[in-house]
């Protein structure tokens, strides 16, 4: 393996995915992430698409519109996420890291290093993990890591044809009573669209023909934007619930990203989490080697205020919609500060 600023690292991923990726949504503050970590940036006439803000309908039947022009960091941009990924990738081998196209099959705790065995049979060795493996904390799991969630929430979403003329450049959102949308027009020009509600209902839906189609035609905004029949049958369901794992750190390993923390949609806080959680985490293990453990319990406890935090926001938000406290996704609404 290479070196990459006085460190030996290895990523493994199987890196197949070819199919878009839900949560493309990148905010202007994660620019100033990528700028510090010598990063490439979203620009103009790339890949990505700039996002002139927001549409909500929410406690409200109008659609209010809110502008980025107006955030200190600037516009948003709505990505392509296969190519951002495949670049953040691509920078990782070019600072020096090894990337190695396989999956983790078990960890093993050796006498000073972890030994690592992958799906292909091969065995490795490593003085400390860190778990990127999103909401299956695959690595934090084995070591005896719970994860909490309080309130489920799936996320039943459909992509489009792709619209030539398309010109929306805005995230649209609207509650409806058994939870709420988000549209939004991607790099492509293809129109995605998710309705997000709990398990019981969206099993309901998903068993029923037609069924999410005949529930984007009921909303007001959405479906003045987006034809239902734009729209393909095949519906992705996604686990888009607030979950945490009990501790973020261990015995030579740390979890970032959503393996650590996994944030409700709504928050549009998942990308700049996990970008601020993979550099501090990394920062703090590159600290652990020196023998210097304090930054670990600083990063664990940074994770914790980020959650009280975001639990405090995602409340408030929710409990704003008046409208609909009768309906059961609206009055069973809860989320714990504690893991």
């Amino acid at each position: 393996m290479r070196r990459g600023c006085g460190r030996r690292v290895l990523f493994v991923d199987d890196g197949h995915s070819t199919e878009q990726k839900v949560g493309e949504t990148l905010p202007g503050a994660a620019l100033r992430l990528l700028r510090k970590l010598s990063l490439p940036t979203p620009c103009c006439g790339g890949p990505h698409s700039q996002i002139g803000g927001n549409l909500s309908a929410w406690n409200s039947e109008e659609l209010i519109q809110n502008d980025f022009i107006e955030d200190p960091d600037g516009p948003g941009w709505r990505l392509d996420r296969l190519c951002f990924d495949r670049t953040l990738r691509k920078s990782a081998i070019r600072s020096g890291a090894t990337f190695l196209r396989s999956n983790v099959a078990d960890v093993v705790r050796k006498t000073g290093s972890w030994e690592v065995k992958l799906h292909d049979g091969s065995t490795l060795t490593a003085r400390w993990l860190v778990d990127a493996t999103g909401r299956r904390a695959a690595i934090a799991r084995r070591m005896g890591a719970r994860r909490s969630c309080d309130t489920p929430l799936i996320a039943l979403y459909a992509l489009g044809k792709t619209e030539k003329n398309g010109r929306l450049n805005r995230t649209v959102i609207e509650s409806v009573p058994q939870g709420w949308w988000y549209a939004a027009l991607l790099p492509s020009g293809a129109p995605i669209a998710g309705l997000h509600i709990r398990p019981l209902d969206a099993s309901r839906l998903a068993s029923t023909p037609g069924g999410w189609h005949q529930a984007l035609s009921k909303t007001h905004h959405i479906n003045s934007l987006f034809s239902p029949k734009v729209f393909d049958c095949q519906l992705r369901p996604l686990d888009a619930s607030s979950t945490r794992l009990d501790r973020f750190v261990g015995d030579e390993w740390i979890a970032c990203g959503d393996a650590a923390l996994s944030f409700d949609p709504l928050s549009s806080q998942g990308i700049f989490s996990a970008l601020h959680g993979g550099m501090t985490g990394g920062s703090a293990v590159a600290a652990a080697l020196d023998g210097q453990r304090t930054l670990t319990e600083s990063y664990a406890a940074r994770l914790e205020e980020v959650w009280r935090i975001y639990v405090t926001r995602l409340q408030s938000t929710y409990r704003s919609e008046s409208r609909w406290r009768g309906e059961s996704f609206w009055s069973g609404f809860h989320i714990s500060c504690k893991g």
